[in-house]
């Protein structure tokens, strides 16, 4: 019976091993992959590398969102300052940490209609666009000019100069399916992980399996 515990416990342990590593054992998961073709737009010349003044417009395309200082911030992590380029490899795997660490994901519709709604205590639905700007540049992480700028070229009704909010979210929000948004995507590859890994045993069957039969 001990021959046949040891097969079960390297049996256990060989399917914990392959449930930690799936990524590396199987090539490029899907947000790996998703990650890739984002650089590859870039990559016109194919040599794993592209121009750093690409790297927003990159960051951005697979649905991230971040401030100017954020883009500045990431700039130095992945940029080769000597021919002012950013590696395949470095981006995919910086890009890879940051979606599982869910960090730079858009805010839900939700969130984004309460915090529009602050600038209008009347609820018309719209907000001005000078009120709208100045709260933007001054509360919180304020924004650049150039961030306003390209906000209100968007959202602001150049003849009312009002912003309908509710249709500003609309526009906002990227409608992507699920196999092809990577935050979902990150979080269905850690519910199979854990799916993978073999349940904890409970007390009663641990006892029994180191008693002797």
């Amino acid at each position: 019976m001990a021959q046949e515990r040891n097969s079960e416990v390297r049996r256990r342990s060989s399917v914990m091993k392959r449930g930690l590593s799936l990524s590396s054992s199987e090539g490029p998961n899907l947000l790996e992959k998703l990650i890739h073709n984002a650089f590859d737009v870039f990559d016109t010349a194919k040599i794993q590398e592209v121009d750093v003044r690409d790297l927003g417009t990159m960051i951005r395309s697979l649905g991230c969102v971040m401030t100017e200082a954020e883009l500045q911030e990431i700039q130095v992590q992945l940029e080769d300052v000597e021919n002012n380029s950013v590696s395949q490899s470095r981006f995919v795997e910086y890009m890879t940490k940051t979606i599982n660490e869910h960090k730079l994901k858009p805010a839900e519709p939700e969130e984004l209609l309460k915090a529009f709604q602050l600038f209008d205590p009347e609820n018309h639905g719209y907000i001005m666009r000078d009120d709208l700007a100045k709260a933007l540049m001054e509360l919180g992480e304020p924004f650049t000019q150039d961030e306003v700028n390209e906000m209100m070229f968007v959202a602001c009704d150049p003849a009312t100069n009002r912003i309908n909010y509710e249709h500003f979210i609309n526009l906002l929000i990227l409608k992507y399916p699920d196999d092809t948004n990577p935050y979902k995507v990150a979080d269905k590859i850690e519910a199979d992980r854990l799916a993978a890994m073999p349940k904890k045993r409970g007390l009663g069957s641990l006892i029994d399996a180191s008693v002797p039969h």
